[in-house]
């Protein structure tokens, strides 16, 4: 029996499964991420908050939180860490006094740009060892897999 489960286990290489390594992958890049970001002494959800208003501007509160599908208290919770840093700064709104529009300060958009040019770094760094086609086609394969998946979840 325990020959068995021996040959059993040999057989079951879970290097040569694909969603084993590109979840192992996945893991190795958000750990390394997450320590870039603790440098700066932020989190994923700030730095995103951060992309956010760099990319469409000044929003409400509520705007970004659904954008990031997270609850109103989580979204509190970041806005006052990134104001406390003065990376955001509130803002009232012209419509309507009781909703809040968070701004990007000039801090906040060079922190912002900062963490994009390192966020490209890091990638020329994990593609180094492809070339540019095998890179392009790398790319192209992980963009169909996505949406193969995002398909099955919306059925």
């Amino acid at each position: 029996m325990e020959m068995e489960r021996c040959l059993y286990i040999m057989e079951r290489n879970t290097e040569e499964i694909v969603g084993y390594q590109l979840g192992l992958v996945a893991h190795l890049l958000q750990n390394k991420h997450n320590r870039s970001l603790a440098a700066h002494g932020l989190t994923r959800a700030q730095v995103k908050v951060l992309s956010l208003l760099q990319r469409y501007g000044t929003q409400s509160q509520s705007e970004l939180q659904k954008r990031l599908y997270i609850q109103p208290s989580t979204m509190n919770g970041i806005v006052e860490s990134l104001t406390k840093n003065e990376l955001v700064e509130k803002q009232e709104s012209g419509k309507d006094r009781r909703q809040k529009m968070i701004a990007l300060t000039d801090k906040g958009g060079n922190l912002e740009e900062t963490l994009w040019q390192e966020a490209l770094t890091a990638d020329e760094e994990l593609t180094a060892c492809l070339s540019e086609k095998d890179r392009e086609m790398l790319l192209e394969i992980l963009k169909g897999m996505k949406e193969r998946l995002q398909e099955d979840l919306e059925e």
